[in-house]
């Protein structure tokens, strides 16, 4: 992952009246990139279940990545209340070559064709908070140095966020592409 210099101005990732979920998701694009999230996600997960804590050196980064993904979780839900939107921008018309679907990990044919059933499948689930909720257990889990800590409720699936990370993925693209 770059190294940003983060301003205060960072602090409106954490708003909830993010005006444009869309531009939110492009310029996340230049802070880190989804594939980064999945990776740290897989490291969470890891060490929810390990005996050891995260590496206490990166705690400045699992705070960062933290303000980031629930970032990601408010703009997939913008998104979700907004159906209307997303139809307008027409991000369902694309065409996939063999070799762009085989480099889609989480998502089957129907989603990587409509990303908004991911959101739409994950929000009518769960409630917003509590995807946000079960992510912030998961990283207390990962930094917890003891089985007590470690001890945790993660209702929402993990594959449901990697999901998310992977339709959000599939938007930025199709903003890049429908900027062009």
């Amino acid at each position: 992952m770059k190294m940003f210099e983060l301003t205060l101005d960072s602090y409106y990732w954490t708003k909830d009246q993010v005006e444009c979920p869309y531009e939110l998701l492009v310029l996340l694009k230049e802070q880190a990139g989804m594939e980064y999230f999945h990776q740290q996600l897989d490291h969470y997960c890891l060490y929810s279940l390990s005996h050891v804590m995260y590496d206490r050196r990166r705690v400045s980064e699992v705070i960062y990545d933290t303000i980031v993904f629930q970032s990601i979780i408010k703009l997939g839900y913008k998104i979700f209340i907004n159906p209307e939107e997303f139809n307008r921008r027409n991000f369902c018309e694309y065409h996939f070559s063999e070799k762009r679907l085989q480099e889609v990990k989480y998502l089957d044919l129907n989603e990587t064709e409509n990303p908004y059933i991911v959101f739409e499948n994950i929000f009518k689930k769960h409630r917003i908070e509590k995807v946000s909720k079960s992510f912030f257990n998961l990283i207390l889990a990962a930094m917890a140095d003891d089985t007590y800590g470690k001890d945790f409720v993660c209702s929402v699936s993990i594959l449901d966020y990697h999901k998310l990370l992977e339709a959000c993925k599939l938007i930025q693209q199709r903003c890049l592409t429908s900027e062009r």
